[in-house]
């Protein structure tokens, strides 16, 4: 897991290597074991690496040759198969000198070209430059948990990990692209699945999709993951599929728990991280293990608001007692919101929320040498674990099962407010627009989320269910990769890797492959999950039907500090000038609703003052890296 930059001038401009440090180095967060750069004069192109060293820590540096150096590559991600895939290529007569899978990915592409991607069971966004072909090859894993983005004007072509790597590109400039902030403030999960970035000049490779670049310009982005075409035949039995949908999942934990290094978990007290942390305790116990597999697993963190009501630690101390694990409780306050601002709003680098939590707990897995966490993300998207999921269920449902989803549906609700998230998934779920969605502040309006890989995806979907849509949009397009994106940025913050067993394609496959009855059924939603973990998992987390999502404090923002910390903010010169929107509007409007406790009207208030804020920064860093 690592930062990966390159730039390739195809005007023959001489790459500089004071630059491409610079370029790298912006990303030394997400690799602070170590750094280096390649630099081709004779094609003007140049490479750099920051590396986290999970796998081959002695002789697994980047970027990294092979074959007689025809080969380069910067490598990001991790390929929890390359120990079979080594072996397979071994048999094919590759003789491999380090034990990295980064050499693997190389092997493999000089073996099957852009085809090795199938052969892949990972996370990845990789670059591979080929000599003999002057040819630039870029993959990103097949539901993009791994981020790419780069830039391109027809004479210098660059990637990076992130979007602040740019700052230190010479000529790049920090301003919005003015629809992307739009779609961000009106809706978070309408800007990930799409091409364009929310800095002016910056586009992402998006998940399942690959480029190739060659020295006379020709850029070809193509797609070469569809999850509908690798859809299975699967058992007309339920035990049958649930016998199955256990065995995928406890190997696609046993394969993420390889590592060289110690490895932890996140641990929420829900059914998802519950069940990946109880079936890692379960293979060890069993003596189920595979080859490279962490020697040290046994800390759980477990983020906690105590006194609050989204504080989930009495269900997280019911999964510590079945599982015997170390607990490291990383108590959390509103305060810290603001306290933190500028440092998760910085690396971040979307506008969102100020998600304190997942941060402040990949923070503590850093500060005790726990640099791997395996954690519960996609479990939702797969198998239907939101409300909104029921009420689509629910849209198909004859009388006796629409009673069913009615019960179950009432059975997850919960009698408190908690903060924005549950607003908006009730307007969501209710077909309205968002309360948070007054856009009369903005002078740009947002357009409606739109994608090639989801148009082309539509009619091949029309005939389905609504449960059926509403996953696959939310999994490939919307919510799932508005998460990855979160989990990512706030974890590699850190120099901390996330790997997430729900997101092996094997698993996925399997799950857009059963019936919609067996994934929210019999009392319960992710009904196969729960079914799969009987034995596993204690039975108190098992039957759990609450849920909390993603919750943040109101408080960190709806509060006195909160509140003058956004007056103060607003009253700025930046933010009244700012073309994007109107703030003398927004001044006027503001007081009222301090006064009356408008939360919408204020949460909506605290989205415009981190666009302003992460402007401002960003700028400011623009500046002095332009300069240097």
């Amino acid at each position: 897991m690592c930062g990966i930059t390159g730039i390739w001038n195809l005007d023959g401009r001489p790459v500089s290597r004071e630059e491409l440090i610079r370029f790298t180095n912006q990303l030394a967060h997400r690799g602070p074991d170590g750094w280096d750069v390649h630099v081709e004069d004779s094609a003007a192109v140049g490479f750099g690496h920051r590396r986290l060293a999970i796998i081959d820590l002695n002789t697994g540096d980047q970027p990294m040759s092979f074959a007689d150096g025809r080969y380069w590559t910067v490598f990001n991600g991790e390929i929890y198969n390359f120990v079979e895939l080594k072996k397979e290529l071994e048999g094919l007569g590759y003789q491999f000198k380090t034990d990295s899978d980064t050499e693997v990915v190389l092997a493999s592409y000089d073996k099957w070209g852009e085809d090795c991607q199938f052969k892949l069971n990972g996370m990845w966004a990789c670059a591979i430059w080929d000599r003999r072909e002057q040819k630039l090859f870029i993959s990103r894993d097949r539901f993009g948990v791994k981020p790419l983005v780069y830039f391109f004007d027809g004479k210098r072509f660059a990637f990076a990990s992130e979007m602040k790597a740019f700052l230190a590109l010479e000529g790049f400039h920090a301003e919005y692209n003015p629809t992307v902030l739009a779609n961000s403030l009106d809706n978070a999960a309408h800007v990930e699945g799409a091409e364009d970035c929310l800095f002016l000049g910056l586009k992402r490779v998006l998940g399942g999709h690959c480029l190739t670049l060659t020295a006379n310009g020709e850029l070809n982005i193509r797609r070469w993951w569809n999850t509908l075409d690798h859809l299975q035949d699967v058992s007309g039995r339920y035990d049958d599929q649930v016998q199955q949908y256990r065995e995928l999942f406890l190997d696609a934990c046993r394969i993420r728990m390889r590592s060289d290094v110690p490895i932890g978990t996140a641990l929420s007290g829900g059914l998802d991280s519950s069940s990946v942390l109880s079936s890692m305790s379960y293979i060890r116990k069993s003596g189920d293990a595979t080859m490279r597999m962490a020697h040290e697993w046994q800390k759980a963190f477990i983020g906690t608001y105590p006194g609050k009501i989204i504080d989930e630690r009495r269900y997280a101390d019911e999964v510590i007692r079945h599982t015997g694990v170390q607990p490291i409780y990383c108590e959390m306050n509103a305060d810290m919101y603001l306290d933190h601002f500028n440092d998760i709003l910085y690396q971040y680098e979307e506008l969102s929320d100020i998600h304190l939590g997942p941060w402040f707990v990949h923070k503590k897995q850093r500060e005790n040498g726990v640099v791997v966490t395996i954690d519960g993300h996609g479990g939702d998207e797969a198998l239907g674990g939101y409300t909104w999921h029921v009420f689509a269920a629910m849209r198909d449902a004859k009388p006796i099962r629409f009673l069913e989803l009615a019960l179950i549906r009432n059975s997850m609700s919960l009698t408190n407010n908690l903060g924005t998230y549950v607003i908006a998934a009730k307007n969501r779920l209710l077909g309205k627009k968002s309360a948070l969605n007054q856009t009369s502040w903005l002078n740009i309006q947002p357009q409606a989320f739109t994608s090639a890989a989801m148009e082309e995806d539509l009619p091949r979907i029309a005939n389905r269910d609504s449960l059926f849509k509403s996953l696959y949009i939310d999994f490939h397009f919307t919510n799932l990769p508005m998460n990855l994106r979160d989990f990512d940025r706030l974890s590699m913050a850190h120099g901390v890797e996330v790997r997430s067993p729900f997101m092996d394609w094997r698993l996925v496959t399997f799950a857009f492959s059963i019936p919609s009855a067996h994934k929210i059924g019999a009392g319960y939603t992710k009904r196969i999950l729960r079914d799969s973990m009987k034995d596993i998992l204690p039975e108190a987390i098992r039957a759990r039907t609450k849920k909390l999502g993603f919750p943040n404090l109101d408080e960190g923002w709806n509060s006195p500090r909160g509140h003058q910390f956004i007056r103060d903010s607003i009253s700025s010169l930046d933010f009244k000038s700012s073309p994007y929107w109107n703030g003398t509007r927004i001044t006027l409007d503001l007081e009222p609703a301090f006064r009356t406790h408008d939360s919408s009207r204020i949460y909506k208030a605290w989205k415009l003052v981190q666009a302003q804020s992460l402007m401002r920064m960003f700028r400011e860093k623009n500046e002095r890296m332009q300069t240097a």
